[in-house]
Parts: C-alpha cells; sequence; structure tokens
C-alpha cells in the first residue's frame, strides 16, 4: 500500500500469517449493536422525504426507475398496496378499522338509501363518461365537472379542481385548505398508456401531505379509467408509512339493463357523497376547535395511528375507553383499561355464544365486551391471562382436562371449529387448559365453516368451506393435541 496504511495500527504485535493460513482482523465499531428489526426501522424514509422522490407520472408506470414497482419494492411496505410483498411478510390493518368514516362508507356501499337525485346523477355519469373520448384532458374535465356538481352541490363554495404539487398537476383534488379529502385520477381506456391510475392517485397523495405528519390524514381515491370507476382508501399509520385498499369493487360506467349493477353504482355514488361530506365537517371541527386536533387523533400520540380507530364503547349512557399498547397480531391487541390489562380482537365473524358457555364454563378467557360494527366486523374485549403452550405444562392434567372440555362442548351442542394447538393454551395462574379464538364457533350441525379455509392445512374430515361445523371436528383436534403430549 502506497503512504499510511489505515490499519497497521491493528496488526502491530500480531505473528504472521503461517504458509497456507490466513488471518481476518475484524474491527468491531465502539457502539452498541443493532438488531435486524432496528436496522430495518433506521432505514425508513420519512413520508415527506418519499413525497420529495416521486413523480406521479413516473410512478404509475410499472417499469422503470420511477415507477411505483421499483419505488414500492425499495420502500418495503411503507406504502402497502398490497401489489409487492414485504420482507416481514405482514399484512397490515385493514383501512376500514384504521379509519371510521372509510368504515361507514363500506356498510353505507351495501345498505344506504338511495334517492332519486342519487339515480339521475348515475345516469348522467354513465352516458357522460362511457363514450370514446380524444383527449384525456377533456375526459378529466367532464369527470370533474360531473363529480363537483354532485359530490359538493351543498357547497357551491368547494369544487375538484386541478392542482399542482411540486411540479405535478392532478386529474382534480379536493382540499380543505391544504388537506387533500379526494383526488381523481382519469385514463382514456384501459391498456391505452399512461400508467395505472390508482398508483398515480397513490403518488398524488403522498405528495399532498404536509411536510410535518403529526395526525391521520385520511382521503378518497377516484379512478375512472374508460368506463369503469373505483374507489379507494388511503390513510398514513405514522409519519413514515401508508396504506391504500380499495374500498368496493370497480363499476361499469355502462348503463344497461342490470338492475344490481346499477343499484349498487347508485348505492356507492351515494356513500360516497355522505363520506366526503364528512371528512369535510371533521376539518370544519378541527379548525374551529384551534386545537392541534383531528380525526380524533393528538399530536402527541402519533403511534396511535397504528391501532384501529375503535377504541371505546358505551355503556349504560357511559363511554368506557382503551388504550391500545401492542400489536400481538393482525387483528389481536393488547390494550389497558381501569387499571387492567385486556385484549381486544377484531373479527368478521364471532361465536360470541360459545366463548360465553366456555367460559362459564371455566376454560376460556372471560368475555368483556363485543360489539357489531356498522361495517360488520365484530369489536371483542376479554381479560388478558398469562397463557404459555400446553407443552409447559403436565401432560396427564392436559388429557383430563382436554376431555372434560370436549364433553362439555359436546353437552352443549356446540363446536369451536378451530382447536389448532396455538388456539388451545395453558394459563399458569390458574394451571388450566383454556380455548382462544372462537372467530368460527357456533352450534353443531347449524353454523357452517367460512371460506378461504388455508388449504394447506390437514382439516378434519368434512370441516370444509360453507359445510357444517360438527362437534367431531373438535374431537378431531383433541385427539391429535393428546396424542403429541409427553
Amino acid at each position: 500500500m502506497q503512504g499510511e496504511d489505515p490499519i497497521s495500527e491493528y496488526l502491530e504485535g500480531m505473528d504472521a500469517p503461517k504458509v497456507k493460513q490466513i488471518h481476518v482482523l475484524v474491527v468491531v465499531p465502539d457502539q452498541q449493536s443493532v438488531s435486524a428489526v432496528e436496522a430495518v426501522s433506521i432505514k425508513k424514509r420519512k413520508l415527506a422525504e418519499i413525497s420529495d422522490l416521486i413523480t406521479p407520472s413516473s410512478f404509475a408506470k410499472c417499469r422503470g426507475s420511477g415507477s411505483w414497482v421499483k419505488w414500492l419494492k425499495k420502500l418495503n411496505g411503507q406504502i402497502e398496496c398490497h401489489r409487492v410483498e414485504r420482507s416481514d411478510d405482514e399484512t397490515p390493518i385493514p383501512v376500514v378499522l384504521l379509519n371510521k368514516t372509510f368504515a361507514r362508507f363500506e356498510e353505507n356501499c351495501k345498505v344506504i338509501k338511495f334517492s332519486q337525485n342519487d339515480c339521475e346523477f348515475v345516469s348522467k355519469l354513465c352516458h357522460g363518461l362511457s363514450t370514446p373520448y380524444d383527449s384525456e384532458a377533456t375526459f378529466a374535465e367532464k369527470a370533474r365537472q360531473l363529480l363537483t356538481a354532485y359530490l359538493l352541490g351543498d357547497n357551491p363554495v368547494s369544487t375538484i379542481t386541478p392542482a399542482t404539487v411540486n411540479g405535478s398537476v392532478s386529474d382534480g383534488s379536493y382540499r380543505f385548505g391544504e388537506t387533500l379529502l379526494l383526488n381523481l385520477e382519469c385514463k382514456l381506456q384501459k391498456g391505452d398508456g399512461g400508467g395505472d391510475p390508482t398508483m398515480q392517485n397513490v403518488a398524488y397523495y403522498i405528495k399532498n401531505l404536509p411536510f410535518v405528519i403529526d395526525r391521520q390524514f385520511p382521503c378518497f381515491l377516484v379512478d375512472i379509467c374508460g368506463p369503469f370507476m373505483s374507489v379507494f382508501g388511503i390513510v398514513n399509520t405514522s409519519d413514515e408509512d401508508a396504506i391504500c385498499e380499495p374500498l368496493v369493487m370497480s363499476f361499469p360506467l355502462l348503463f344497461f339493463d342490470n338492475e344490481w349493477l346499477m343499484v349498487s353504482l347508485a348505492r356507492m355514488c351515494a356513500s360516497l357523497k355522505v363520506a366526503v361530506q364528512e371528512l369535510t365537517n371533521l376539518c370544519y371541527e378541527l379548525s374551529a376547535s384551534r386545537q392541534n386536533r383531528a380525526f380524533g387523533l393528538r399530536s402527541s400520540t402519533l403511534d396511535r395511528l397504528r391501532f384501529p380507530y375503535k377504541d371505546s364503547i358505551e355503556r349504560n349512557g357511559a363511554d368506557i375507553s382503551f388504550q391500545y399498547l401492542e400489536v400481538v397480531q393482525r387483528f389481536v391487541f393488547k390494550a389497558h383499561h381501569a387499571g387492567n390489562n385486556v385484549i381486544i380482537k377484531f373479527a368478521k365473524r364471532y361465536g360470541r355464544e360459545v366463548h360465553d358457555y366456555c367460559s362459564s364454563a371455566g376454560f376460556a378467557p372471560k368475555l368483556l365486551f363485543c360489539e357489531f360494527l356498522p361495517n360488520g366486523w365484530v369489536f371483542v374485549v376479554m381479560e388478558q391471562l398469562p397463557l404459555c403452550p400446553l407443552r409447559q405444562a403436565n401432560g396427564m392434567i392436559v388429557r383430563d382436562q382436554l376431555l372434560k372440555i370436549e364433553n362439555t362442548l359436546k353437552d352443549g351442542s356446540f363446536v369451536h371449529g378451530d382447536l389448532r394447538e396455538h388456539n388451545v393454551m395453558w394459563d399458569s395462574s390458574k394451571n388450566r387448559v383454556v380455548l382462544i379464538d372462537f372467530d368460527w364457533s357456533g352450534r353443531d350441525g347449524v353454523d357452517t365453516y367460512p371460506p378461504f379455509m388455508n388449504a394447506e392445512i390437514a382439516w378434519p374430515p368434512g370441516a370444509v368451506c360453507g359445510e357444517p361445523l360438527r362437534v367431531a371436528h373438535d374431537a378431531y383436534w383433541i385427539a391429535s393435541i393428546a396424542a403429541r403430549l409427553t
């Protein structure tokens, strides 16, 4: 080496390597080691930084250095759109659990009562946007006019207009002050070039976020691609992460004799009108309060954004609140309430009757609250127990208790439905076997298994999507667990 050897001081006093030997010198930095998880978090960019690096027109493309494919892979889940796998293999909490307006929109799309005005708008929308256009600018202008008149007609001051952000111009943006509440992206036809309108919309959302993010910023993304209309919800879960998901199916803007499609489109439009007004009202409340609050969140609790919006229930006219502490699984959380730690769970269906029955019999956590949310999700609160795997308990005691549990369920004509080993645990505080996860539970021969069961699991014979729950299925799992006990 020429000049000063930078490692000579470390070699001083060391013997020269013998023939056919290699000495490897490792210099350990004088600092604490960093875990793999910490290393990943260190590399995360702030959304404000990402905003300066992406361009909507390039982000819309699936190829190239600025494409959404390249960026989503590089960001490794920071902008979650369910299109690129994450290194942590995690699936984030759905946007309909993160924001109440999204939840109500999803529910309204199924049940809202629509009016003659909504039907007339659907007719105008279909006739106005289903015909071919030569110019994307003209197509976008027509969409803006129709949506502004319908969604914001009650507020003549508001409008959906093209907005310029760092040199990029949107097809249409509706803002309250500087807060983006709805963004519109239009493409002439599918396959006509110009990239993915949803991804372009995502980029506009990121670029519209403030430099300092201290609260939640929910926004509706409306894509109109040829004669198809889609509505997505996007929201930040911190100042580093955001998630975008479809809130409803895409609708063909074709006025034809399919009453179910036309009624569904009318409900979706009516629901979007209500939701946009709801976000607007929340912004008014924030502005009027002159406090740093938005959508029920304080700037001092930015960590709160990664948890579901539902954190309280009403009982006898009083609000009972919970403080989220930790994510256990995607839909399971540790929380604090009235000096006690509890478990909060969200499910699409829940065997409340079976859970109560098992708890009363002494082999399930106490069910504290169970409430159905507007969009079909179930909010479940139960006591937190010191649980550990069955293998840490005496095998003979566990077998005896499993047999009693099996007989007790059979006597009540109840079926748990998913007694795999991770749902059968040992409560070390009371030396007992307890069952958890009552999502599928129900009555023998009456309730059925859910769709999309994991095909890689060896389910009991007859345990198939849509087929009835059977007590024999629980017996199958219990025998399997007992056989593995030592």
